[in-house]
C-alpha cells in the first residue's frame, strides 16, 4: 500500500515543475500575480503582472542589469516575473503626451541607471529574451527616482485627475512613473454610440459629453437631448435642454423649458439641481435663490430645507443649518424620518459645542 507521504510527493511533481518553469532563476518558487485596475475618463487601464521579491539580492545593476545590450540586441527587463506584464486600455491613450491606441500591449522596460525606457509592445511573448524590436507601438524615456526600500515590486495609480493619472512602478529602492492621460467626454460618447440600445439616461450623456468635448456643438447636443426626452421625459433632461437653448441664446424658450421642469420637479430633483452652483460653480447667489424660492413655492417639500441645510453648512452658518436641518426632519416622511433626524441632532449637537 502506497504511503501517504510518497503519495503527496508524487501529486506534487506535476505544481512543482510548473511553479519552477514559471519563475526560473529565482531565490523564491513563486512571485504572486496582480491586477490592478484604475478607471480615468471612462477609460479602463488594467496591470497584469508577477510581483517578485527583493530576497536581500541586488536587483538593479544586478539581476536586472543596466543597458543590457549584446552585439546590438536589447534585452529587455520584464518588468515582473513569470511572464512578460501586459497594460490594457479600454480607449486611446496619451502616454508622456504621446499617442496610444486602445488595446493590450506587452511592457517591458530598458533599464539604465538614471533613466527607464519604457516599451508598449504588441508582442507578449513569454520571457524578455524574445524580444522584438519590431513589435515596438510606444517607448517613453523616463528619470528614475530613488525610494525607500520596497520588497515587493508594484504597480500603482497616483495622482488622479479627472482624465489623468501617473503610472507608478516600483522595487527594491528605484521606482519610475508615466503619465497616462485621456479624453473623457470622447470615451463617454465613443462607448454609447457603439451601444445598440439606448435609454434616456444615454442619450442624455451623449448630449451632455457632446457639448462637454466642444462647446459649440450645441446643434448636436439638442439633437441628442431631444431623443432623451422622446425616450422618457425627466426633470434633468428637461432642464438640460433648457439649458442647451440658453447657451443657442434662445431665451425665451429655455426659461418656459426651465420653469415648466421646476414645477414639474419634486423631492430630490430640486434637492441636487438647487445645491449644483455652489458645489460645482462657487455660486452661493444662485443656488440660495433657487432653494428659498422653492420654499415659497412649496413650502411642504422636506427635501428643499435639507439642502438648504447643506448650503449654511457649505457657508459656514451652524445656526441656519441648524435651524433648516429641524425643518426638514419635522416634515419628512416616514421613510426618511431616521435620516432627516441624524442630521437634525448630529448638527444641533455642533452648535451647542460652538455655542459653549
Amino acid at each position: 500500500m502506497i504511503s501517504k507521504k510518497i503519495l503527496f510527493a508524487l501529486l506534487s511533481i506535476p505544481a512543482f515543475f510548473s511553479l519552477r518553469a514559471q519563475d526560473v532563476g529565482a531565490a523564491t518558487l513563486v512571485s504572486q500575480k496582480r491586477v490592478t485596475t484604475a478607471n480615468i475618463g471612462n477609460s479602463d487601464i488594467t496591470i497584469t503582472y508577477h510581483s517578485p521579491s527583493v530576497q536581500g539580492r541586488k536587483i538593479f545593476g544586478g539581476i536586472v542589469p543596466f543597458d543590457f545590450v549584446v552585439d546590438g540586441k536589447e534585452y529587455p527587463w520584464r518588468a515582473g516575473a513569470n511572464r512578460r506584464t501586459t497594460i490594457e486600455f479600454s480607449h486611446d491613450v496619451e502616454i508622456e503626451g504621446k499617442s496610444l491606441p486602445a488595446g493590450s500591449y506587452g511592457f517591458v522596460v530598458l533599464v539604465s541607471e538614471k533613466e527607464w525606457t519604457m516599451v508598449f509592445s504588441s508582442g507578449k511573448t513569454w520571457g524578455s529574451f524574445n524580444y522584438d524590436p519590431d513589435n515596438d507601438v510606444l517607448r517613453i524615456t523616463v528619470p528614475v527616482e530613488s525610494m525607500p526600500h520596497q520588497e515587493w515590486l508594484s504597480y500603482s495609480f497616483t495622482n488622479p485627475k479627472n482624465e489623468s493619472v501617473d503610472v507608478e512602478l516600483r522595487w527594491e529602492t528605484s521606482g519610475a512613473s508615466f503619465n497616462v492621460n485621456t479624453d473623457a467626454a470622447g470615451n463617454k460618447i465613443e462607448t454609447l454610440v457603439a451601444k445598440e440600445e439606448k435609454t434616456s439616461n444615454d442619450y442624455q450623456s451623449l448630449a451632455i459629453s457632446t457639448i462637454q468635448k466642444d462647446s459649440a456643438n450645441v446643434d448636436e447636443a439638442l439633437k441628442w437631448i431631444d431623443k432623451s426626452i422622446e425616450a422618457e421625459a425627466t426633470f434633468y433632461n428637461k432642464m438640460a435642454k433648457a439649458q442647451l437653448l440658453l447657451l443657442k441664446g434662445d431665451k425665451k424658450n429655455g426659461n418656459t423649458l426651465k420653469k415648466e421642469a421646476l414645477d414639474s420637479a419634486a423631492g430630490f430633483n430640486v434637492y441636487y439641481y438647487g445645491l449644483r452652483p455652489i458645489l460645482l460653480y462657487g455660486d452661493q447667489k444662485e443656488s440660495l435663490k433657487i432653494l428659498t424660492k422653492r420654499t415659497k413655492d412649496k413650502p411642504e417639500e422636506w427635501q428643499t430645507y435639507l439642502a438648504l441645510g447643506e448650503y449654511y453648512l457649505k457657508v459656514g452658518d451652524q445656526q441656519k443649518a441648524t435651524e433648516n436641518f429641524k425643518k426638514s426632519f419635522e416634515l419628512s416622511s416616514e421613510r426618511w424620518r431616521n435620516y432627516a433626524r441624524y442630521l437634525y441632532l448630529q448638527n444641533k449637537l455642533v452648535l451647542e459645542r460652538t455655542e459653549n
